[in-house]
């Protein structure tokens, strides 16, 4: 289970949640027994959708919040294809359901099941949820114990299959795949100036000529501290110019981020060696050193990255699978009834947290059930 699924579950465990704005809503009155998506013999109702979904939104609005922003209007406005970001988000929540319904359905093949004691827990965090909030909130939600029993269950089946699902992928990268090299570079800009109005000033050829020469002077400072691999760029750099800066990265084949004119000269270079002239990119001049052809550091945390991007393909692969040979039918006249907008939202409390230290010595933040 994804750490988003993580967090809104806790929110579920933590039973409480209220409503902050109705007033004026508007909206169809809701009824949450009706089912909203059938797969096979499994069935998920309106009430447990719309929980899921106000989880999402809620936890959308704390998200924007913490960041600084507000998903105020956001809701309406237009998401592309003649869709708002209240449709899309909707769709989301009903290809999710869909999706862990069918994790649910196949969690026999990789003997995945619920427990009798693990059912009563859900039940036992369920009715919580249920006591914790007033009358008023689980009627707007038109959710029951039994629709929180189903969501619990559903996430309960998702957080175990993903490993089991994934299990077989292989985790062998060469070096070759995942190689990344490690720079240092000073860059000096060459862009056009920003005005306040909005417009752009283009630099002049003689502004250019100047730049160039900046970064020619930190080069011949680089060369002449007669210890290119360890001589600390970035302070020869300020000497030249206060505003200057060198900075090291990492990149790889597939990098994008870098210029590519740094990228080519670059890897022309060995271990502690520097680039003998100026690297004349698209946005500015550049001073060049490898520190390093081949960074383990980097180079085995993208090893990681490309077994964990294999184990998402596998794992999506087989959701895709499994959803071409399931038949589902949605009510979409119901779920049109459920409104997404700024007049109807909710906030969660957030669970209480219990620290623990692991055998390494880090410390765990856990959500108390």
């Amino acid at each position: 289970m994804n750490r988003f699924s993580k967090r809104v579950a806790c929110a579920v465990l933590a039973g409480a949640m209220s409503m902050t704005a109705l007033a004026g809503c508007g909206s169809d009155k809701i009824d949450g027994t009706k089912p909203l998506i059938t797969g096979g013999e499994d069935t998920v109702t309106i009430g447990t959708a719309n929980l899921m979904l106000r989880m999402n939104q809620a936890q959308m609005i704390s998200y924007y919040a913490m960041m600084g922003g507000s998903t105020t209007g956001m809701w309406e406005q237009d998401a592309g294809d003649g869709k708002t970001y209240a449709d899309t988000t909707k769709e989301s929540v009903v290809d999710q359901l869909e999706s862990m319904i069918l994790l649910k359905q196949h969690a026999k093949d990789y003997n995945v099941t619920v427990s009798e004691e693990e059912q009563e827990e859900i039940e036992t965090a369920a009715k919580a949820f249920t006591e914790a909030n007033d009358k008023a909130t689980l009627e707007k939600l038109a959710v029951t114990q039994s629709d929180v029993e189903t969501l619990l269950e559903l996430y309960t089946y998702q957080n175990r299959m993903y490993e089991p699902m994934t299990a077989d992928v292989d985790t062998n990268v060469e070096d070759s795949e995942a190689a990344q090299s490690k720079i240092t570079y000073c860059k000096v800009d060459i862009s056009d100036t920003l005005n306040e109005d909005g417009t752009t000033t283009p630099i002049t050829d003689e502004e250019k000529q100047a730049k160039k020469a900046q970064a020619q002077a930190v080069l011949d400072k680089v060369k002449a501290s007669g210890d290119v691999a360890s001589a600390d760029m970035d302070a020869l750099a300020k000497e030249v110019d206060e505003n200057l800066s060198a900075v090291d990265t990492t990149f790889g084949e597939d990098d994008s981020l870098l210029d590519d004119k740094v990228k080519e000269a670059a890897k022309t270079l060995t271990d502690g060696t520097l680039y003998g002239e100026v690297v004349e990119g698209e946005s500015g001049y550049y001073v060049v050193r490898m520190d390093s052809v081949l960074d383990r550091e980097a180079t085995d945390q993208e090893k990681e990255s490309i077994v964990n991007q294999r184990k998402q393909e596998t794992y999506s692969d087989l959701l895709e699978d499994w959803k071409k040979e399931t038949k589902f039918t949605v009510d979409k006249k119901e779920w049109k009834k459920v409104k997404l907008t700024d007049n109807d939202q909710y906030t969660i409390k957030q669970p209480e947290t219990t620290d623990s230290t692991n055998e390494d010595g880090e410390t765990n933040t856990e959500a108390a059930e």
